[in-house]
């Protein structure tokens, strides 16, 4: 039996060859009455006639309808008988004007040539129509007959030879995979034991009161969820959305879940059977194996994943997803609970007492307490942030958002001169994961739910968290690193920071790890069961089918919910082991990526023997190409020292390293070339249809390589735009000739279908409107480069600028004696401190500027600023492209160029602007085909469709 995705993609194909058999017909048709028409008026001398002779001809040719009034009169335009009403309204006036020249001889024969060149226009542009549509209907066959010559689970897509062996990494990666996967790493589960009653428990009386709370609430959670029928139809949609927008199963997969959607009756019947396996939960199993698939990520790395059957998945999402909910507002809690320790200053009496004596009773609003920002911002976004605020919260990753991988000394030397501490375990088993590839789950940015919630409710209006949008997280956190370094290095004279990624966190953490952190949390035995059920995985790949499947001893299958919970649920503890140690300090962490700074090199030296022991117990270590430190100082010509205490290596990212020297994120250029030769490679397979092309084109050159140059903000400066600019204008004259993308796609298409002369818009424009959508790295760069600004550092300086001046404020109000009339209202009246009629100093004024916001300088407005990221800089709207685009109204599907200006995006305002004068010259407007003439609307939903990566 076909799969659905083979039966969409035979669909779409047959559509196509009927509409383009049909498109043929017409073009056939109207060629020919055309070439009359230029035979006919080749043989007029008298313009008048010439015109008569085309008025005619254009509607017979263009299908205007006409109403005869007269015998042997010319036919009359019924306005609002065809889809164009600008040709029909044109030939309506004409009519009349032409009448007029019968008995008026004052129509200047200009007139009548300028109305004969409006004519001969739209035959062009219909002509023009009917050749672009082919040229599209051919494209769209092209890119069908590419895809269905790929094999629907071969990780390669259109298979070309490499100057490596085809397969050789693929086959490299999965066999360091399969040598940890399937051996148990036996961890010291006493020792785990006493470091999570250390952690929570002995003489810590206020957190072991949040885990009781927490074990109770367990408890009923488990009991709700084990209840009445879950499954039911409602809830089966925002599960089976979940999936969809998920990383888990195949395009095939993905396409049987839409026609699932379409059809309650199957909903119902699905739930009936889901419903039968929850009540029997204790005896769930996978059956007889499940079956593994690998793929290639953009990035150049190979993951695995399980391949499991619908039901099964649709299954264990929902309880994922139930968990996940769960655990995130129980982390929450304790996130909010007294056990948390806050990184507030404890000002000692003495101080605020001198304070309120000159200065006056202070507000103690938190409007101006830049830590209270701080530790919001932490709360609400890096708490827990892969598990979700609530069961139908969307995860919004664009195709080409991944992080590029940093290939160590292969690309930059790392840092020398100093010990080099890591955090490993001690059974000796790393030199089988050297190479061990990390399984990808979605990364995801979190929101705030205050308080645990076990209750069921499907109603909307409860739903209320934004879509998790994993790489702004990623984004968020470069840019508050970057902020921190500027305040902390201008106002105290350095920061440190350490930042480390786990080592194949998914494949390598133990089991045993997971089941003992769960039970710690008041998970039942029951429950416990199950998911020692669902990690022993019996595993067997696709392509092996002579091998016996083999139990899962160790790790978690990627891009699974369950997943996410397990690893977020042994993360929290390093969390709360950070918090604790460094009394207050704050651990950035985008799952298994963890960031961390500080002013206090001490606390950061603390933090990173938090890590060093969680490792230990865990059984798991960091992957040291991904681990570094940087100690910044103010004077970049001064170096600090960093001692054994902390990691050695860089701080990098994406393709940033961080500049110790400057504390400035910078573009690694020889990163970047590497990717540039991967690019190159995906580019020249000679089977890659064009459409295939732009297709990878977009997502690697623009989106790829645009997220990990790191998004623009205040904090980077203006500089790291134009640093962007030049790298991306690199990459064009690296692969193409005169670095020209545009000139490159002209001459294919022209080599391949003999159409000279593409007009940019044609690959520019949306699909909607019959385009190709060639993306531009520059135009968003271009939109935003005045808004950024230039000097970053320039908002310090003003904010010590206002310092000074709120300082001689005050101290001419003290002076005056106005400060004595407020001191009845201070925490002790009758406080006199030892110099009473002497000023205190400037040093004493700031010294607690971020608890305390007094007079016009804000360091939390400040802090703000240099997150900010710039607003595109908006694109007038000419007359001719406004009314272009008010054509459009009524078409049905519009995205990105739509019929209303106010509506668009900057990104599609620039690209219609810019292109439209050249495309409504030749084609009468923004659309390149006719309405109906092509599945445009069907060859848009297959390019949402995931790419498989050659390699």
């Amino acid at each position: 039996m076909p799969s659905s995705g083979s039966v969409f993609s035979e669909t779409l194909q047959t559509i196509t060859t009927t509409k383009l058999a049909e498109l043929a017909e017409q073009r056939l048709t109207f060629e020919k009455e055309y070439a009359a028409i230029l035979e006919a008026t080749s043989k007029e001398s008298d313009v008048l006639k010439r015109v008569l002779i085309l008025a005619n001809g254009v509607k017979s040719a263009l299908g205007v309808l006409t109403a005869y009034s007269k015998p042997k009169r010319a036919g009359r335009v019924q306005v609002g008988a065809s889809t164009n009403r600008v040709l029909e309204t044109d030939l309506k006036n004409l009519d009349r004007f032409l009448e007029q020249t019968r008995y008026d001889p004052s129509v200047s024969s200009k007139v009548i040539e300028d109305w004969e060149k409006m004519l001969f226009q739209y035959l062009s542009v219909q002509s023009a129509k009917y050749e672009y549509a082919a040229l599209y209907g051919r494209l769209v066959t092209e890119w069908l007959s590419s895809e269905k010559g790929t094999s629907a689970d071969d990780d390669v897509d259109m298979a070309e030879s490499f100057e490596e062996v085809p397969g050789a990494k693929r086959l490299e990666a999965r066999a360091e995979w399969e040598k940890v996967v399937f051996v148990p790493l036996e961890v010291d589960v006493h020792g785990l034991q006493d470091y999570l009653q250390t952690l929570f428990i002995t003489g810590k009386k206020n957190v072991e009161n949040v885990i009781r709370t927490l074990r109770e609430k367990t408890r009923e959670f488990e009991s709700n969820l084990s209840g009445s029928k879950p499954f039911s139809v409602s809830n089966l949609r925002w599960v089976i959305e979940g999936l969809q927008s998920s990383d888990l199963l195949a395009n095939e997969k993905r396409e049987v879940l839409k026609d699932f959607l379409s059809n309650d009756i199957i909903l119902g019947e699905i739930g009936d059977v889901l419903n039968m396996r929850m009540a029997s939960l204790s005896r769930w199993t996978w059956g007889d194996h499940v079956p593994l698939e690998q793929r290639r990520k953009l990035n150049g790395t190979f993951t695995v994943h399980l391949d499991e059957d619908l039901l099964q998945a649709i299954f264990l999402h929902y309880i994922g997803v139930k968990w996940s909910v769960f655990f995130k507002n129980a982390f929450v809690t304790l996130r909010q609970s007294v056990a948390w320790k806050s990184n507030h200053v404890d000002i000692p009496k003495i101080d605020r007492l001198r304070r309120q004596y000159y200065l006056g009773p202070r507000n103690t609003s938190t409007a101006g307490n830049l830590e209270y920002f701080r530790a919001n911002k932490h709360k609400e976004q890096y708490c827990a942030h892969q598990l979700l605020d609530h069961d139908q919260q969307k995860v919004q990753v664009e195709e080409g958002e991944e992080e590029a991988e940093f290939g160590g000394s292969d690309d930059r030397p790392r840092k020398r001169g100093r010990a080099k501490q890591t955090a490993r375990n001690t059974v000796a088993r790393h030199s089988m994961m050297q190479n061990a590839r990390r399984e990808q789950v979605p990364q995801m940015p979190s929101s705030q739910m205050s308080s645990f919630n076990v209750e069921e409710d499907d109603s909307e209006e409860s739903y209320h968290a934004p879509p998790k949008r994993p790489m702004q997280a990623k984004q968020d956190l470069l840019h508050m690193l970057s902020t921190e370094a500027i305040i902390n290095t201008r106002l105290y004279g350095e920061l440190t920071c350490f930042r480390s990624v786990f080592e194949s966190w998914n494949p390598l953490l133990p089991h045993d790890t997971i089941l003992h952190v769960l039970e710690f949390l008041g998970v039942s035995d029951r429950w416990r069961t199950f998911f020692k059920t669902f990690l022993e995985a019996p595993l067997k790949f696709t392509d092996d089918e002579s091998a016996t499947p083999r139990l899962r001893r160790r790790g978690t299958p990627g891009s699974h919910a369950l997943s996410d919970v397990f690893g977020e649920v042994v993360l929290a503890c390093l969390d709360f082991s950070v918090n604790q140690a460094t009394d207050g300090g704050m651990l950035h962490r985008l799952y298994d990526d963890i960031w961390f700074w500080s002013k206090d090199y001490e606390k950061c030296a603390q933090a990173w023997a938090s890590v060093v022991q969680f490792t230990k117990t865990m059984g798991v270590e960091v992957n040291e190409s991904k681990t570094g430190s940087v100690r910044i100082a103010r004077d970049s010509s001064t170096e600090l020292a960093i001692d054994d205490r902390l990691p050695a290596g860089e701080i990098r990212w994406g393709f940033l390293y961080l500049d110790s020297a400057t504390g400035h994120f910078e573009i690694d250029g020889k990163m970047v070339d590497a990717h540039i030769e991967e690019l190159r490679k995906q580019l020249q397979g000679k089977t890659k249809s064009v459409i295939g092309w732009i297709n990878a084109y977009n997502q690697y050159a623009a989106t790829f390589f645009s997220s990990n140059f790191g998004k623009a903000a205040n904090c980077f400066g203006r500089t790291h735009v134009d640093k962007m600019l030049a790298t991306h204008r690199r990459i064009q004259d690296s692969i193409f000739e005169g670095g020209n993308v545009v000139q490159f796609l002209r001459d294919t298409i022209e080599e391949r279908f003999g159409v000279k002369g593409i007009p940019d818009g044609f690959l520019f424009l949306p699909v909607e409107l019959g385009g190709l959508e060639l993306k531009s790295a520059f135009v968003p760069l271009l939109q935003i480069r005045e808004s950024v600004k230039e000097n970053p550092y320039k908002f310090l300086e003003e904010f010590e600028e206002q310092e000074a001046e709120d300082y001689k404020s005050a101290k001419r109000t003290f002076d005056r004696g106005e400060v004595q009339t407020m001191r009845y209202s201070s925490e002790d009246p009758t406080f006199v401190p030892s110099s009473p009629k002497t000023f205190f100093s400037f040093d004493e004024f700031v010294r607690f500027r971020e608890e305390y916001k007094f007079g016009q300088a804000d360091l939390v407005r400040v802090y703000c600023d240099l997150l900010a990221r710039p607003i595109e800089e908006p694109i007038d709207v000419s007359v001719q492209i406004n009314q272009a685009i008010e054509q459009l109204k009524g078409q049905s599907n519009l995205r990105g160029v739509v019929s209303d200006w106010a509506r668009m995006e900057p990104y599609w305002k620039w690209i219609a602007q810019m292109y439209g004068p050249n495309m409504i010259e030749k084609f009468g407007g923004l659309n390149v085909v006719d309405l109906g003439l092509l599945p445009i609307g069907m060859v848009s939903m297959l390019r949402q469709k995931r790419m498989k990566w050659e390699g």
